[in-house]
């Protein structure tokens, strides 16, 4: 019997290792397929110019100020961990809505999430050739299925993780395709387009 509670709590304990989300090692913006946003920033951290607590509050603060324009709460704080030197902090938005009206509030940034039909209706340029997943050059209105197809289209340099497998990414050089629903955006740009199924 207590083998059996023993091989019981060690399949558990393997279960819930498993379900548990690794933390990116660079700035990533993840797409799951709810549309849930998930950002993570990683940061130097001084230890001279801030204290974590500090930093925590302040964090908290923004995203209250940022929640109170609406009825709900669109933006968490997922995590904040500070250690050797760097800051490492998730935030989660329901919706890529969300996270665009607070990049911009910010930066002046652009986030947009959805499918090529409706990017192209809200005045995004998907024309011209883009970088297939095989390496290869192609035309957006080539790709198959392209109804059904999705884009995430952003202006900043870090990666990006998608919810479906990438089928090809703006051609420019400054976005590599990294794994199958995983791409990395160099630089920023005024658009870097991954197109997913």
């Amino acid at each position: 019997m207590r083998k059996l509670v023993s091989l019981c709590l060690l399949v558990l304990v393997l279960l819930l290792s498993g379900c548990s989300e690794k933390i990116p090692s660079v700035n990533t913006i993840a797409v799951d397929k709810k549309g849930v946003v998930t950002y993570t920033v990683i940061e130097e951290f001084g230890k001279d110019f801030y204290d974590a607590e500090g930093l925590r509050a302040d964090i908290e603060k923004e995203i209250e100020d940022y929640n109170r324009n609406f009825g709900s709460d669109p933006l968490t704080l997922k995590s904040l961990e500070v250690e050797d030197g760097s800051a490492v902090m998730q935030m989660q938005f329901t919706e890529a809505r969300y996270y665009e009206d607070y990049y911009k509030a910010y930066s002046g940034g652009t986030l947009f999430v959805g499918t090529v039909t409706e990017a192209m209706d809200a005045g995004y340029d998907l024309a011209g050739e883009f970088m297939a997943a095989d390496g290869s050059l192609t035309d957006v209105s080539r790709l198959s299925g392209l109804e059904s197809l999705k884009v995430l289209i952003t202006s900043e340099a870090l990666n990006v993780r998608v919810p479906g497998d990438i089928q090809c990414v703006s051609p420019s050089g400054s976005v590599q395709i990294v794994e199958k629903k995983e791409a990395a955006v160099s630089e920023e740009a005024l658009q870097a387009c991954i197109i997913y199924k």
